[in-house]
């Protein structure tokens, strides 16, 4: 017979579900490509910083010489150079949650520790968020930008 916990209250029965063999293998299969994924994702945001700050000296040499084809920027290189590092730093949000969850899960597995094991659920939770937050942020910014140019394209006839 299987085991019920309560959960809301002393009326209310619901089964918990449990961690089989298979779903902890499945875990730690998950966990190894999120360690992978999450190492590359760490050396992409090192790029990214280590670009922008190339590009805000190597985009100041450019504009600067006279005999180098002007680039016509409508903004500052340095503008160009914070923004790749603004994007490297919102990359790393998620990048590092990812990380949090791969080396929960192998600890939790390794230590058999049920705390371990919901904290890193409790990252994997926080990336899902994330990401659903950025992309519905993303989809309004999108759905404005179309606005606003088909409103100027209907204008400008």
């Amino acid at each position: 017979m299987e085991e019920h916990k309560n959960l809301s209250s002393p009326d209310t029965k619901s089964e918990i579900p449990q961690l089989t063999a298979e779903s902890i293998s499945f875990l730690l299969t998950a966990a190894k490509w999120g360690k992978f994924l999450a190492i590359l994702g760490f050396i992409v945001t090192g790029l990214l910083i280590a670009g922008g700050i190339v590009m805000s000296f190597v985009l100041n040499k450019v504009s600067s010489a006279d005999e180098l084809i002007p680039l016509n920027l409508p903004f500052s290189p340095a503008i160009l150079s914070f923004l790749y590092i603004l994007v490297a730093v919102i990359y790393v949000i998620p990048v590092f949650f990812l990380n949090k969850f791969s080396n929960n899960v192998l600890k939790a597995v390794n230590l058999s520790s049920t705390e371990k094991m919901t904290i890193s659920l409790r990252n994997l939770k926080n990336l899902f968020v994330f990401i659903g937050a950025s992309t519905v942020i993303l989809l309004v910014i999108y759905t404005l930008s179309l606005v606003l140019l088909g409103t100027a394209a209907i204008s400008s006839f």
